[in-house]
């Protein structure tokens, strides 16, 4: 059995912060004597009459270059020059929006609005980004009363991880509209983060004040609790939590750790199950703001993340879905191509799997996932020897791939290289001592060998898999050994628990083989 893999989640850093080539400077320093003579006049002529034009070109003028920060009309601190951005070295899906609100803001330095929308697009493309505080910042100079760009700055503040800074800028917002959830939850996260568990505490509960039917709100604050040491507290919070949204998995997860820590092992156990089941599941944030950030632009990786959730749901034409939506954002976005190998291969579309193998080595030749998938994907085809060229080239570039090692071994089995597989078998175990599958295969290849005594114990660390669906095959496959061994009472006891799990999983043709080997066992056994 192979199995293919999902990569998760592909880095990325923003490229501004350094002006681009084509970029100008406007000096701003006029010297007396290249000014012409009438402006010179001492008189009470023209020297006096342009004083105070000559002063507001020359504050525009500073604002443009970006070279120095002025002081507001309401004389609060200085603020901060417009950034500078290079829009040739964003993507092009979002190079051109960049361009003219950088533009716009240059052109109109003291409109908050100007200001505001460029730090809208730096953080939708790169939520901590420096520059995008900036922005904010001036926006909320020009505009001290605005929410909106209070509550910006806040969330740019909390991605740099300046948690004291943005509950600062939080309740700034909050003054403006107290009951804007999103505001309320991230206040209290903040505060929260920054050490301050009683003040995180109150701003849950005023925020369940304003929403009583907050799902997150309850959650939150049962996770302040539980770090309080208030187990009672959290666990009423948490349930709360998950009476109110019942697919809420990280708050079955906490409740779950809750109940462990206060000795039910019981309802610690039931809450971890669920925990599991919808682990990629959680309440709708129903942030208005933050939707006006997303039209922006969308981070690819946001659509490979939902992928990649649907992926592990068993959703596979929806995962290639998202997959293929963050592709149209960022061609070249190596993972997504990475999984789609897998994931195509899955729904036996092998033209399709083969296109974004192409894609991925192009983009980074020496990518070993790449390489192990497009293995996974042949070996689907019965293109054997092919497989094998890719698995080789996948140990080529990471030595320490267990999973590559284990389906190199498998086809080596198949050629009848035993010796060759159970040294991979024996090599990927090295590099993963808790691999089931390579434990199976080991197991395997020995019993088929004679070697009782080294191949079923094998087969019984196989049987600490997580894969359910393999289960029954393989404690089929230790019942078949102890029997060949000559014990026939472990053998029927094992084979009678392989027939238990095939029948709840309703695997006829397994069902099938058990009940053959069963009948011959209990019919060796009688005649004995």
């Amino acid at each position: 059995m192979i199995w293919f893999g999902i990569m998760l989640k592909d880095a990325r850093t923003p490229g501004n912060g350094v002006a681009g080539l084509g970029q100008f400077k406007i000096q701003t320093k006029l010297k007396m004597h290249h000014r012409p003579a009438e402006w010179r006049r001492s008189n009470g002529g023209l020297q006096g009459s342009m004083r105070r034009p000559a002063c507001v070109v020359a504050v525009f003028l500073l604002l443009l270059s970006g070279r120095q920060s002025v002081k507001t009309p309401q004389g609060s601190p200085s603020v901060p020059p417009v950034p500078q951005i290079a829009p040739e070295t964003f993507p092009p899906s979002i190079r051109e929006k960049v361009r003219e609100a950088y533009a716009r803001a240059l052109t109109h330095p003291l409109d908050p609005q100007a200001n505001g929308q460029l730090g809208m697009i730096l953080q939708a493309y790169h939520p901590p980004d420096s520059n995008a505080e900036i922005c904010y910042r001036r926006a909320r100079a020009f505009d001290p009363s605005s929410f909106r760009w209070a509550y910006y700055l806040g969330l740019v503040q909390a991605e740099q991880k300046k948690y004291a800074e943005a509950a600062a800028t939080l309740r700034e917002a909050l003054k403006v509209n107290p009951r804007y959830l999103p505001a309320e939850i991230k206040l209290g996260q903040c505060l929260f983060s920054s050490g301050e568990a009683e003040q995180a505490r109150s701003a849950f509960e005023r925020a369940l004040d304003h929403h009583p039917q907050s799902a997150q709100a309850y959650f939150e604050l049962g996770r302040v609790d539980e770090a309080r040491g208030d187990l009672n507290a959290a666990i009423q919070s948490l349930r709360k939590a998950c009476e109110l949204f019942p697919h809420f998995g990280a708050a079955h997860y906490s409740l779950a750790l809750a109940e462990q820590r206060l000795g039910k092992t019981d309802e610690a156990r039931e809450e971890q199950a669920l925990a599991e089941k919808y682990k990629y599941m959680s309440p709708d944030a129903a942030d208005p703001l933050m939707a006006e950030l997303r039209i922006l632009y969308t981070d690819p990786n946001y659509y490979l993340e939902f992928g990649v959730q649907n992926a592990n749901r068993g959703n596979v034409e929806d995962a290639v879905a998202w997959h293929e939506k963050a592709l149209q954002i960022d061609p070249q976005l190596l993972k997504a191509h990475v999984n789609l190998i897998a994931l195509y291969g899955r729904l036996r579309a092998f033209d399709r799997a083969e296109e974004h193998y192409r894609a991925a080595i192009a983009i980074d030749p020496k990518n070993p996932k790449a390489y192990y998938d497009y293995g996974v994907l042949l070996t689907e085809q019965g293109r054997n020897s092919e497989a094998k060229e890719a698995f080789e080239k996948a140990l080529e570039f990471d030595p320490s791939d267990s999973n590559a090692r284990n389906s190199l071994g498998d086809l080596l089995q198949r050629e009848g290289d035993l010796d060759g597989a159970l040294a991979d078998f024996r090599q990927a175990l090295v590099s993963k001592p808790d691999f089931p599958q390579a434990h199976f295969n080991l197991g395997r290849v020995l019993v088929n060998q004679g070697n009782y005594k080294e191949g079923i114990p094998e087969l019984i660390k196989a049987l600490g898999t997580s894969d359910d669906d393999a289960r029954p095959s393989y404690l089929y496959a230790v019942g078949a050994a102890y029997a060949r061994s000559g014990d026939p009472q472990n053998g029927l006891r094992y084979l009678h628990m392989a027939r238990e799990q095939a029948a709840m999983r309703h695997e006829s043709k397994l069902l099938e083989s058990i009940d053959r080997d069963l009948r011959l066992l209990e019919t060796s056994g009688n005649h004995d």
